[in-house]
């Protein structure tokens, strides 16, 4: 049960009660605007659930806008949101969706499971390009990979509707980990009447949702405005009445907007105002660990950092600590393995972790000295990054880490559109980077790293490490799934293809007075529906 309809349950209960027993801990609507400003980082490109990227601007906005099968609430659990069950074969290949019912979509008609079927068709269908695409081919459901291929139709997928309030899944083979692909935005139900090849189908007045909330205005650049929807499921346990995103704020003009309470919740918390505010008002500041780690990425096919001993140096010479109190400064954990915890997986340590400082830089100049390597025979690198201030600095003390080791660096600096080109074009020797998973499961990390995946920049291969992923693909049970997880994940950091630096997490400046915001949710997505203002003490 989420926190925010726990207080409701509270607050509607109270009626029945004796005055004098009616305790009501959260406040009634009426008395505090419900009104949630946020600051959302970049304009959206596009609200058309096939459109949207994990993490990107558009993703929080559709969170509100559109609901799936399935959701993850607060806690990081799936939980049931248009689909109030489900039921899967023994053999994990067949899956059956029973929709709630009178679901309703905003313009107040009947939703349906035959809307699902449509809504994913055109996610597969190579004409719509779909950057989410590879979700639907990550959740194996029959026929996705040919259908993208061009093949075979999109009416082959395996998705078909019973009847309009039973949804049936076909998968290709077992996917133990379907309920959490499913619950992202690009796996949401269309309205079919409403889409079309003219983009104003997506125009405040136009656009059919079924989340909690509709759109009512949006102006480009400046402001997007959602209402309460009233044909929403759960709208009686919706508190917050109006949300607005205000899209391409600095840093500065958050917090600006934020100082004057106009903004309730900020995008990010520059560094120096993060020291200082979490020590005098911890109240205002709220973040959680996300499922990202900044990494250095080696491109394998580099002479200078072929040998794995280089790698693996290059690695114990960095002092993650150093970095994160004094570059990134935002209370981001150091990173040894790509993971981070998530529920049920404990990632791989290497033994190196554990050791001081003074040791690991022994060991890391003992392997470069067996390669040749040392201040009398330096080793030249290039480190790639993309133009940012933070980037350059974190590339400028890593370099300084390595300079007792023989290490020469040039710091080679590249608009982003040039450094996503030289990173896709094996340009590059050592270049700053990152891994995001799309949803929170080992796999949605480490398949980045199998022979040929297009994310796979480094070009690490191992069809050992594969192997194991496959086998964890296919294993329903998740203990010996973790195990397989830990195993590749060992294998594949013993290779040493990138070097991790810090997990990501999210910082943000809050409302004292926003109540019900995640408490463990490495996907970073924040359902406004989930949240409410308390009135002010």
């Amino acid at each position: 049960m989420r926190y925010s309809r726990f207080f409701w349950l509270a607050y509607c209960l109270a009626g029945s009660l004796q005055a004098s027993d009616a305790v009501v801990t959260a406040p009634s609507p009426a008395q505090v605007i419900q009104t949630l400003v946020k600051s959302n980082g970049d304009e959206p490109e596009s609200l058309d659930p096939a459109r949207v990227r994990s993490g990107f601007s558009e993703e929080a906005i559709l969170t509100d806008l559109f609901e799936g099968l399935v959701n993850e609430n607060g806690a990081g659990e799936v939980v049931p949101a248009n689909a109030l069950r489900w039921e899967r074969s023994n053999d994990g290949l067949v899956w059956r969706f029973f929709l709630r019912p009178n679901l309703r979509w905003s313009n107040n008609t009947p939703l349906k499971a035959s809307d699902y079927v449509y809504a994913w068709r055109r996610l597969i269908d190579p004409a719509t390009a779909s950057p989410a695409s590879s979700l639907v081919m990550a959740a194996g459901i029959n026929n996705a990979s040919s259908i993208y291929a061009g093949a075979l139709d999109v009416k082959e997928l395996g998705v078909e509707a019973e009847s309009d309030h039973i949804l049936r899944v076909t998968l290709e083979h077992p996917v133990p980990y379907f309920l959490r692909l499913v619950s992202q935005r690009p796996f949401v139900p269309l309205y079919e009447p409403s889409v079309s090849d003219d983009p104003t189908w997506m125009n405040a007045g136009n656009l059919v949702s079924n989340g909690a909330y509709q759109l009512t205005h949006w102006v480009a650049h400046q402001r997007i405005e959602l209402g309460r929807n009233p044909n929403y499921w759960d709208n009686a346990h919706t508190r917050i009445d109006q949300v607005v995103y205000l899209p391409k704020l600095s840093a500065a003009a958050e917090r600006e907007g934020y100082d004057a309470g106009d903004i309730q919740m900020t995008n990010r918390i520059q560094p120096d105002y993060y020291q200082t505010i979490k020590q005098s008002e911890p109240e205002r500041v709220w973040g959680l660990p996300l499922l990202g780690t900044a990494v250095f990425s080696f491109n394998l096919q580099q002479r200078e950092v072929a040998d794995v001993r280089v790698r693996q140096a290059l690695s114990m010479a960095i002092d993650r600590e150093v970095l994160t109190q004094t570059v990134t400064r935002l209370g981001e954990p150091i990173a040894w393995s790509l993971l981070p915890a998530l529920p049920g997986y404990q990632p791989y340590q290497p033994g190196e972790s554990a050791l001081p400082r003074s040791e690991r830089l022994a060991r890391a100049a003992e392997l470069l000295k067996a390669v040749g390597v040392g201040p009398d025979h330096p080793l030249h690198l290039v480190i790639t990054y993309n133009t940012s201030g933070n980037h350059k600095r974190l590339a400028e003390a890593i370099a300084l880490m390595w300079q007792p080791l023989g290490i020469e660096t040039e710091l080679r600096n590249l608009s982003w559109g040039d450094y996503q080109s030289a990173k896709s074009a094996g340009d590059f020797t050592v270049a700053r980077s990152f891994v995001f998973g799309d949803y929170a499961e080992p796999s949605a990390v480490l398949n980045q790293f199998r022979c040929g995946d297009p994310q796979n920049e480094s070009g690490y291969c191992d069809p050992q490490f594969d192997r194991l992923l496959t086998d964890a693909a296919n294993t329903l049970d998740e203990s010996l799934r973790n195990q397989f997880y830990q195993q590749a994940e060992q294998l594949m950091m013993s290779a040493q293809p990138v070097i991790p630096l810090f997990h990501y997490s999210q910082m943000r400046l809050i409302s004292p007075q926003l109540r019900g915001l995640p408490t463990q949710n490495v996907r970073g997505v924040i359902a406004s529906k989930d949240l409410y203002f308390a009135q002010q003490q």
